[in-house]
């Protein structure tokens, strides 16, 4: 087993302990970040790799907060500043990323989630 999966085991143990002990949030909010500098640090060539890694695993923390019993959870993908920092190329793959997720995994007719898209949608343009 890898150093990263131990870890991983013993934070998920630790947060199911913590989530078990009292009174459960209705809403939570997740900040997808960091998944550039994941990349980078499992020695990936491309950084962006890391976003599709990240995007893949929304599915799965979604279907862990419906187990806990959490309601209502607010992903944040990405902010304008974010976005205006990186380049025409990154910028087109998450996107892409990101359509392929919602599309694919979250707002099918069978989904059990609702997406609702919010922000400054016009700067995407």
């Amino acid at each position: 087993m890898r150093t990263a999966d131990l870890f991983y085991a013993l934070y998920a143990r630790r947060l199911r302990r913590q989530t078990a002990a009292g009174p459960l949030p209705k809403h939570i909010g997740l900040i997808m970040d960091g998944n550039r500098r994941w990349a980078r640090q499992m020695g990936m060539a491309n950084p962006s790799i890391g976003h599709r890694y990240g995007a893949e695993h929304v599915e799965s923390v979604l279907s862990w907060c419906e187990t806990a019993g959490i309601k209502h959870v607010t992903v944040f993908v990405c902010s304008t500043e974010n976005l205006q920092r990186r380049g025409d190329t990154e910028v087109s793959f998450l996107m892409q990323v990101i359509e392929q997720v919602v599309a694919v995994h979250l707002a099918r007719p069978d989904a059990r989630w609702q997406v609702r898209i919010a922000g400054t949608l016009d700067a995407l343009r």
